[in-house]
């Protein structure tokens, strides 16, 4: 099929050279029959695909022409409608300019250019003419690779009955593999939405294997250069979980839970509220979403105390586990300022116990005495605790215990506090975290 429609676009471009506008359109008409009935046949895998890329270079050539648009209609189908396209051609006595020819060629055989990216190739222009899949599904990055989502395709009715048949998506693939190995490409991904979950089989047949999948979705990658080894990235590798230290600005106890399963409930620990961030969510903000659902507190982040790396988790994932130091809200604040308490509402379905206990019982039960790592972790947390309170209560951050002979004085802790700022050459803002001290 591909050498077929090479042949068509060879045609076209020599009927436009040679300024013969009253029969181009016939000469690709022509040359598309010789091709269905020699190599295409209806009912064959890519034959609707020819007629599409055929009757897309047939109607340039006769845009090229000043046909009406009539006419471009009849030359819209080459396979049915030949002879009339003859016939509107001919009919057609004005000679079409050379400008509006290289025009038309120029849309019969490139695709449109993606908007300027710092993240995108700064041209893509010389997309295949007669690539199989949509502009619209495919991605191209500056590793020289592209992506084809075709998630995108399926939510379109139309596009997506091409999509049905493994055998013709099998077919549509390995074109396209060929026309970006001549195109020198290097990592192809492709996204397989779960509803169209039966072209991963014909994907892994032609070397494709999976990178990752999320909820609704598969992502499977494909290495084309032959001397090298792939440099696609793995897999995501890590989670990242949030624990938050809250500390009650009247008694100097520390928020603590138990939970109803897992091992904590095992040896019915008590340990600050913790979870996984969502996806596209900051530390900060899942630190403040995880307090409010285990224990129905409001709170505002305050700053990181430390970072914990751990290896060999579920499914062989790495994990970032992010102490954080929290706060009441200023609303919370106030009602214990003037007398009052704020209630604990533990969540039903995970957290057994929510409550306010001391800081030196939490650190001596037994499971943190025998670990040297958690032991470390508790007294950054505590040191965080007390040095919050200080600072509170005097109301002065600034203080240096360094110029303070009083023994009680605690020297500010370090820490990371989080800034949110715009990235500046994509849309949108990241957030940093850096030393409280700096």
């Amino acid at each position: 099929m591909q050498s077929g429609l090479l042949l068509l676009q060879s045609v076209a471009s020599s009927a436009l050279r040679s300024g013969r506008g009253t029969s181009s359109c016939a000469a690709v008409a022509a040359a598309g029959r010789r091709q269905w009935s020699e190599n295409i046949r209806p009912g064959k895998p890519g034959a609707a695909l020819f007629i599409a890329a055929a009757g897309t270079i047939a109607t340039g050539v006769a845009a090229a022409t000043g046909a009406s648009s009539s006419s471009l209609a009849m030359c819209s189908n080459i396979s049915s409608n030949d002879e009339k396209c003859h016939e509107a051609m001919t009919a057609k006595t004005s000679v079409p300019s050379s400008t509006s020819m290289t025009a038309a060629a120029s849309t019969a055989t490139t695709a449109t250019t993606k908007i300027k990216s710092i993240d995108l190739p700064d041209d893509t222009s010389n997309h295949h003419s007669i690539m199989p899949f949509p502009e619209s599904s495919l991605k191209y990055d500056t590793y020289d690779g592209v992506t084809v989502d075709l998630t995108t395709i399926a939510t379109t009715n139309t596009q997506n009955q091409q999509f049905t048949d493994a055998d013709t998506f099998g077919t549509m693939l390995t074109h396209a593999l060929s026309i970006w190995t001549t195109e020198q490409r290097k990592g192809i991904w492709l996204k397989i939405p779960t509803s169209h979950s039966h072209l991963v089989a014909p994907a892994t047949l032609r070397g494709f294997d999976f990178q990752h999948a999320e909820t609704g979705y598969c992502v499977l990658t494909k290495w084309l250069p032959q001397n090298s080894e792939s440099r696609l990235p793995n897999g995501p590798t890590h989670q990242v979980g949030v624990g938050a230290l809250v500390v009650h600005p009247r008694t100097g106890k520390m928020l603590a839970v138990q939970e109803r399963t897992g091992p904590a409930a095992k040896h019915k620990l008590w340990k600050m509220p913790t979870g996984l961030t969502d996806p596209g969510e900051d530390v900060a903000e899942a630190a403040v979403r995880e307090l409010k659902e285990e224990t129905g507190l409001d709170c505002v982040f305050d700053r990181i105390i430390c970072i914990r790396q751990a290896h060999g988790g579920l499914f062989g994932r790495s994990d970032m586990f992010f102490v954080c130091l929290c706060k009441l809200s200023p609303e919370c604040e106030e009602r214990i300022r003037v007398g009052g308490e704020v209630e604990l509402q533990p969540q039903e379905e995970e957290i057994l116990k929510a409550d306010w206990i001391e800081m030196k019982d939490y650190a001596e039960q037994l499971l943190w005495q025998q670990s040297p790592l958690y032991k470390v972790m508790n007294e950054a947390m505590f040191r965080a605790a007390r040095s919050g309170l200080s600072m509170s209560s005097s109301g002065d951050e600034t203080a240096d215990c360094s110029e303070n002979n009083d023994d009680d004085c605690i020297e500010e802790s370090h820490g990371f506090v989080a800034r949110n700022l715009p990235v500046g050459f994509r849309p949108g803002n990241n957030t940093i975290y850096i030393s409280s001290k700096l």
